[in-house]
């Protein structure tokens, strides 16, 4: 739906009201407005309308004049993968892969591990399997309060690194669950790699840029439900949107959403001790509160989780993720899962993964194909360090000061 269109990034602006304006009449659409406010610079837009005056006035400079082919030709699509050589070596994460293949690949993960089962833990709106992976060690009991971890990935559709990560996360753990089974002891980790199917599979086939999930919204023509701002966790509180046809759009009810209330059944089975979100992208490790800039009561524990993630993904491929509060270091949003989980007792953690917010190999939300195997192997690193915060707290220092982001100087 974007061939043609033209894609460019935005400069600094003195009034991102006044930028928006100009946006819409050249029929703009802003692939991430939240992001876009802290000063509009390197805000992507695609635009159906005229832009010269865009370009001429200083308000961005263009990228492509046909934005399907840019993202086609930097990023890709997604390929079909060869069922044989499913082994953990194999080039599985050289490509993007659709739905059933990152499924095929689970189902084949979890049969040859003998320590693991495969769930369906629900449906979709459209009736899509919705699959959780669970690991549960030996001692562990659900109706004690012990070490549990729900890991979530690509709440959002177009966000399909998330996804690979969550193959590459089952694969891993189940492999490090074979090697060393007294691992898990006492703890249960369940992954949940693909959690809106529907939005995925749409933005495979339809709009690569589509975030939501497949909700048919009364009286409007716009598609979708932000499955990140649907929770019943401060609903629409700020940080989304009551309008249909905005990516942030919370929908008409808090869980109202088949997807949200799938998840949200998985994280009540039993309690939590740590959730993590993984989405993309910007290099973050965030923490609750969204939803208010007011810090949580749990602050340093927070500090602590979020450092060892941070450190853990740094050890990996040497890149630093920015850590802290999401309404600190991000931007403020109600209605997001890690608030959920928070007031359920859990440390809600968000990972945001590559491409950088500013400069690096670029694509945002389509960042290129090689991309995929290095971002997978330090989320992997961060969720390890986070389950093992999860069993052992005091095993983990507390971390150094992190100053803030640059842009927030």
């Amino acid at each position: 739906m974007f061939d043609g269109q033209t894609l460019m990034k935005l400069n600094a602006c003195s009034s991102v009201d006044e930028t928006v304006k100009q946006l819409t009449v050249a029929g703009c659409y802003i692939l991430d407005e939240p992001r876009m406010h802290h000063s509009c610079t390197d805000a992507e837009v695609v635009c159906s309308g005229d832009v010269a005056g865009l370009v001429k006035a200083g308000v961005g400079s263009i990228l492509s004049s046909d934005a399907g082919a840019f993202w086609r030709g930097d990023s890709g699509v997604t390929h079909a993968f060869a069922t044989e050589g499913m082994g953990v070596a194999s080039d599985f994460y050289s490509d993007w892969r659709d739905l059933e293949d990152q499924e095929a690949r689970v189902k084949s993960a979890v049969d040859a591990s003998g320590v693991a089962t495969l769930e369906v833990a629900g449906k979709s709106l459209e009736g899509r399997n919705m699959y959780i992976v669970r690991v549960r060690g030996r001692g562990y009991s659900p109706e004690k309060n012990m070490t549990r971890v729900v890991l979530t990935f690509n709440l959002h559709a177009r966000e399909w690194i998330t996804g690979m990560a969550g193959v590459y996360a089952v694969e891993h753990l189940l492999k490090k669950a074979e090697e060393d089974f007294g691992y898990f002891d006492g703890t249960e980790v369940v992954i949940m790699p693909m959690a809106n199917p529907d939005g995925f599979v749409y933005s495979t086939t339809t709009n690569r840029m589509h975030r939501k999930n497949m909700a048919n919204n009364a009286g409007s023509s716009c598609k979708g439900v932000d499955l990140n701002r649907n929770w019943d966790a401060h609903w629409a509180s700020g940080g989304s949107s009551s309008n249909p046809c905005a990516d942030t759009f919370h929908g008409p009810s808090a869980n109202s959403e088949p997807e949200t209330e799938v998840i949200a059944k998985v994280m009540e089975e039993a309690p939590m001790t740590v959730y993590v979100d993984t989405h993309s992208y910007t290099q973050l490790v965030l923490t609750s509160p969204a939803w208010t800039s007011s810090r949580s009561a749990r602050h340093s524990e927070y500090r602590k989780i979020g450092g060892s993630i941070q450190e853990a993904i740094r050890q990996s491929h040497g890149v630093r993720f920015t850590e802290g509060p999401v309404a600190e270091v991000l931007y403020t949003a109600s209605g997001g899962s890690i608030d959920y989980a928070d007031d359920r007792g859990a440390l809600g953690i968000c990972l945001e993964l590559r491409p950088p917010r500013f400069g690096g190999s670029g694509g945002g939300f389509a960042p290129p194909a090689r991309e995929i195997l290095p971002s997978a192997e330090e989320t992997y690193q961060g969720l390890l360090a986070a389950i093992e915060y999860a069993q052992d707290p005091s095993s983990v220092p507390a971390p150094a000061p992190t100053p803030a982001p640059w842009f927030w100087r």
